[in-house]
């Protein structure tokens, strides 16, 4: 975990990097809306949990929390999901019902207390509507992004994550050609079926984004993004046509792993 910090005044960020040997660090975010009825969107990484509940309680009295949003349930989204749970027992849970029952293949979910959403449904956090969509770009069928009509941000799950040479606070801190190359990697990446996409449906899906037009991002892997979001789409629109993706094989792990031996052995 790194430290929190305040990006809007109902809005915090809980940042974490996942290192990446020999390429960079990949950012992890959840986020704290200070609504009416404060909202967590995702639990971070498991092997944070201790550090991410000390964070979360930097940022807000955990009693307060009326709502937990899961984008999805990858696990750096729910890693710690389930103290979260036992500590904030009156909060509802908001995610898509398939998330849900995946989830429930691990430990029981308490089924009264969940919100079932899809793309288009909404929920009213007090004097906040956050409203369900699909993002252009997702790596799990459950996935949805929020946005907040209130303040006029998305928050926008695995869409617009960029793998990054070191940790900072804003997207526009990456030096451009680390946030170009970080952006299509991860998405080619992250979701490589942008290699076989139709195209026109998929500008269709990142136009949706630009005629929303919200002033921050609030990307799961990217640090927030305030304002260029034409650069952010543009950026994605030319990943279909990119090199795909190809991960390190055997041979690359063996070369780790004969580097990871001490000298002599």
């Amino acid at each position: 975990m790194d430290t929190p910090f305040q990006v809007l005044p109902e809005v915090s960020v809980l940042p974490a990097h996942a290192p990446i040997p020999g390429v960079g660090f990949l950012p992890i975010n959840a986020f704290v809306i200070k609504a009416q009825e404060p909202v967590l969107v995702d639990t971070g990484m498991g092997i944070d949990t201790d550090e991410f509940i000390k964070a979360l309680k930097s940022i807000i009295d955990l009693g307060e929390l009326k709502w937990i949003v899961l984008t999805h349930d990858d696990p750096d989204h729910i890693g710690s999901f389930r103290k979260v749970l036992e500590l904030v027992p009156n909060a509802t849970i908001a995610l898509n019902a398939i998330a849900a029952m995946r989830m429930n293949t691990t430990a029981p979910l308490p089924m009264d207390r969940l919100h079932w959403l899809n793309p288009g449904d909404s929920i009213t956090a007090g004097n906040h509507k956050l409203t369900a969509l699909r993002p252009p770009i997702f790596d799990n069928p459950t996935t949805i992004a929020f946005y907040d009509e209130k303040l006029n941000v998305l928050f926008s799950a695995d869409c617009f994550g960029a793998i990054i040479p070191s940790p900072v606070q804003s997207a526009w801190d990456i030096p451009e050609e680390a946030l170009d190359g970080g952006m299509t990697g991860w998405a080619s990446s992250d979701s490589p079926w942008l290699h076989m996409v139709d195209k026109h449906k998929f500008n269709q899906a990142l136009d949706t984004i630009l005629h929303m037009n919200p002033k921050v991002v609030f990307s799961s892997h990217l640090p927030p993004a305030q304002g260029r979001l034409e650069r952010l789409v543009k950026l994605l629109r030319a990943v279909p046509d990119s090199p795909p993706f190809v991960a390190p094989d055997q041979k690359a792990l063996e070369m780790m792993l004969q580097q990871m031996k001490p000298e002599g052995l």
